[in-house]
Parts: structure tokens; C-alpha cells; sequence
């Protein structure tokens, strides 16, 4: 398995992302990024809530499966809840995330933060934003263009304390010779496809090439994993 990660501030004052890479208890590999909603209070302090209270969870829950993941995401929306309480704001963050164990990969996520799956340059899966756009065009709605902008940093689910808006999206596979996956932040795909971070993916520093990128270009926070088999 080969692993990479970059993460960075872009224009903005601090950043907001947390990357977590862990090893669970059961020996699955744990990958997961919390972007912490922008405009809200402590972004930063509940992105990493998200990322330990998740991980710690599935660390020790019995098996790895769609219904456990859901109950993690709970728990960390609980924790986001009582931690907005405490300081009387408002918090929480987006997340995407990929458990691999044994030869399943199990991906998770709410909000905008991005999953690929791929395969000899091709992509075979990726996750859908859950976001304001994204439920219009489903509703098959008639947005005007110059909406969309208004629209597309609008999530319609995130662990900020509500329960009613933290539902996983999920989906499983098995691992198949040569997969890569990418998890990135809106951060970085709205600044560069996927089919362009491959091009960097597994140059000798490709990420330093990457990053000097997104040192010009971002204008928010920027966190990326990407996980070759």
C-alpha cells in the first residue's frame, strides 16, 4: 500500500482540515478528512472532534459494515453537539473517508468532501456532493447558471449536531490489483480534477509538485490522501 498526504491553509487565515491515518485494533487501515465548515466557529477543533470520536468508534466496534459506520458518524455528531453547547457557537465539519479491511474497502461520507476510486487511469466510482446544487438537479429543478455559484458551497449534510443531516453516504468494493483512491476536501476539487491529481499521483514528488499548485491557486483550505494498491 502506498500512502500520501498533503494538507494546507490556501488563502484562507488557518486551516480547517484534519487528515487521519490510523490502524484500527481489527488491522484495517483507517483513512479519513473532516473539512471544518467554513464561516462556522472553531472549524478546527471540530473537524479533529469528528476525526477521533469516528475513529475511536469503529477502533472497537465488532466488525466494519455500513450500519457500524453510521453509528460512528452518530457519535461524533454527538460529541460536535455537546461541544457546540459548551462554547455556545456554531460547529462541525464534512467528512470522506475509506476503511480497507482485509480486501473490502468500505468508503463513507457526508457533505462535499470527496472519494475516488481508480483504476488504470480510469474512474470507476465517485462520491456524490451532498449539496445544495446536487439536490436541485435531482429534483430535476431549473437552476439558472449564475445560481449555481450561489448554490454549490451550500451542504445539505455535515456532522454539526444534527442528526437529521449527518446520514452516510456509502459504498463498498472489492479490492481489485492496481486500485487507487483519492479523498480530497471541496478545497481541492474545485481546483483540479481527478483525472489531473493522477497525472501527479505517483510521480517521484509529485505531491511537492501538487502543492506548489495549489499554493497558487487555492483559495481554501486543501487536504489530500491518496492510497495505492
Amino acid at each position: 500500500m502506498q500512502i500520501q498526504q498533503l494538507t494546507g491553509r490556501g488563502r484562507r487565515e488557518s486551516n480547517q482540515d484534519f487528515i487521519c491515518i490510523h490502524r484500527l485494533e481489527s488491522a484495517a487501515s483507517f483513512f479519513l478528512i473532516a473539512d471544518g465548515m467554513g464561516g462556522y466557529e472553531k472549524g478546527d477543533e471540530a473537524a479533529k472532534i469528528v476525526c477521533e470520536n469516528i475513529f475511536t468508534f469503529l477502533n472497537y466496534a465488532e466488525s466494519i459494515n455500513e450500519q457500524n459506520i453510521q453509528k460512528a458518524v452518530q457519535k461524533a455528531n454527538l460529541a460536535i453537539k455537546q461541544f457546540n453547547n459548551k462554547n455556545n457557537i456554531k460547529s462541525g465539519a464534512t467528512i470522506g473517508g475509506i476503511i480497507v479491511d482485509k480486501n473490502i474497502s468500505h468508503i463513507f461520507w457526508v457533505g462535499d468532501v470527496m472519494v475516488s476510486k481508480i483504476n488504470e487511469n480510469k474512474v470507476l466510482f465517485q462520491t456524490k456532493s451532498h449539496t445544495m446544487v446536487n439536490s436541485l438537479l435531482e429534483s430535476e429543478s431549473i437552476i439558472e447558471e449564475k445560481s449555481l455559484d450561489k448554490y454549490k458551497h451550500i451542504v445539505t449534510r455535515s456532522v454539526s449536531g444534527k442528526p437529521s443531516e449527518s446520514t452516510v453516504g456509502y459504498q463498498s468494493f472489492q479490492l481489485s490489483k492496481d486500485d487507487v483512491f483519492i479523498i480530497c476536501s471541496d478545497g481541492v476539487h474545485n481546483v483540479i480534477s481527478v483525472e489531473q491529481i493522477l497525472q501527479y499521483t505517483f510521480k517521484e514528488k509529485g505531491l511537492q509538485e501538487l502543492e506548489h499548485q495549489f499554493l497558487k491557486e487555492a483559495e481554501d483550505n486543501y487536504s489530500i490522501i491518496t492510497i495505492g494498491f
